[in-house]
């Protein structure tokens, strides 16, 4: 489970809750549109008609996706290595044991009851390699935002910096961030109003990626 979440994380919660609240429509300025959003929207599109995790992972055109969305949100530039697209599917097909764990916790998921997913994600991040970097924390948190919207946070080296003062990230950090998302989205009044309407293809596609943004506009 999670360490103690850090001072510091603590300290930007009523920052991040007030940006929510009351900015959260200034990332769709800030943020280019462009390969990111669209396979973004795509890959979130595919998993709708797909809400069996086992059957959307079964699929050539949805792991094709969560391929082209991870690459085109910078998972093959600078020092990132994807792996070759047969390996990546087989590691993600491999591991389908490991999403139907988590979906099948999120099915009793609640802000109190939240253990169950977190312990879930835990286990499949673990398996879960999907660069040829050692690099997998950001990796591993953005595909399995892709494939859990609603539950899992996407981190990048800007969520610890902003968070921690350092872009050092590991797994346990992960989870902290991941438990904070919850806390935040715990104390907002129902969250999803601050959603973007479905059809204007923007940013604000579910709660998590309300903190995400959040963070971003920190």
């Amino acid at each position: 489970m999670p360490r103690p979440k850090r001072t510091l994380m603590r300290y930007k919660q009523p920052q991040i809750t007030s940006i929510i609240t009351g900015q959260i429509s200034q990332i769709n300025t800030q943020s280019p549109a462009g390969p990111a959003l669209h396979f973004y929207h795509r890959a979130m599109d595919l998993r709708r008609q797909y809400p069996d995790v086992s059957l959307f992972l079964a699929s050539d055109a949805c792991i094709e996706m969560l391929y082209a969305t991870l690459l085109s949100w910078d998972m093959n530039s600078r020092r990132a290595k994807m792996k070759d697209y047969s390996d990546f599917k087989s590691n993600l097909q491999g591991n389908a044991a490991g999403f139907t764990t988590v979906a099948a916790a999120a099915a009793s998921f609640t802000w109190a009851n939240r253990a169950p997913v977190i312990q879930s994600f835990s286990t499949l991040f673990d398996t879960l390699e999907l660069m040829k970097t050692n690099e997998k924390v950001v990796s591993n948190s953005k595909c399995m935002h892709f494939v859990f919207p609603d539950l899992c946070v996407p981190v990048d080296n800007s969520t610890f910096e902003k968070l921690y003062g350092t872009n050092s990230k590991d797994k346990d950090r992960f989870l902290e961030v991941l438990d904070f998302s919850y806390d935040i989205l715990a104390g907002i009044q129902n969250p999803q109003q601050y959603l973007d309407p479905p059809q204007n293809l923007k940013w604000n596609t579910c709660v998590t990626k309300l903190v995400d943004n959040a963070i971003i506009l920190l």
